[in-house]
């Protein structure tokens, strides 16, 4: 089973074209479809033949009522906060989908805070092997540095990770860093990009 998960289109189609002409059993929209909700349902366009295949998460450009509003428009998934399993030849995989980043200096419609982001991570604990798919990356680490020494990670997710210790972890958000990878102690993680990330189970 290949899965194929991207983050921070913002309003490109033709780079979305390029993922949708990637094979795939499942594709993930890591966030960002949009800038500041805009390009939407143009982008929905593109994507809709992949129907149910697609799951759908808001970045910190979108509102969840928006990409839900997608979703129901165009048949995808709405993965926002949501665990879903997938079955392979090697057994039981559990992803969990997280969307928004931790606060910003830019005032985008999808942000949370430290608390809240602990809230919702709550709900992922006991999930094993997890499949983490979240839209902002974790603190201090090679996925979050947007300058020289500058991290605009989360530090409530890194010492979530740093605890729980999921499988793999997908992020985007921090454009700088698309197409790295880190490991968190177990936790293998990767900053998936505009040019996505095939992932085979």
């Amino acid at each position: 089973m290949k899965i194929l998960i991207f983050s921070d289109i913002h309003g490109d189609l033709r780079a979305l074209e390029r993922i949708v002409a990637q094979p795939a059993d499942i594709y993930i929209a890591n966030g960002d479809l949009s800038n500041f909700g805009k390009m939407l349902d143009r982008c929905g366009e593109v994507l809709k033949a992949l129907g149910q295949r697609l799951w759908v998460l808001p970045g910190n450009h979108e509102t969840h009522a928006e990409t839900r509003a997608l979703c129901e428009r165009y048949g995808f998934v709405d993965f926002h906060r949501q665990l879903r399993q997938l079955e392979s030849k090697g057994g039981t995989t559990r992803w969990a989908g997280l969307g928004y980043s931790n606060l910003t200096p830019f005032n985008t419609p999808g942000e949370y805070s430290e608390d809240e982001i602990a809230e919702a991570l709550s709900a992922f604990e006991k999930a094993t092997p997890l499949y983490l798919v979240v839209h902002f990356p974790p603190h201090d680490t090679q996925l979050d540095e947007f300058a020289t020494g500058k991290h605009a990670g989360s530090p409530t997710l890194r010492a979530w990770v740093d605890r729980v210790q999921p499988a793999y972890l997908f992020c985007g958000h921090i454009h700088e860093t698309a197409g790295k990878s880190d490991r968190v102690g177990a936790t293998q993680c990767f900053n998936v990009g505009k040019q996505g990330y095939m992932f085979e189970l």
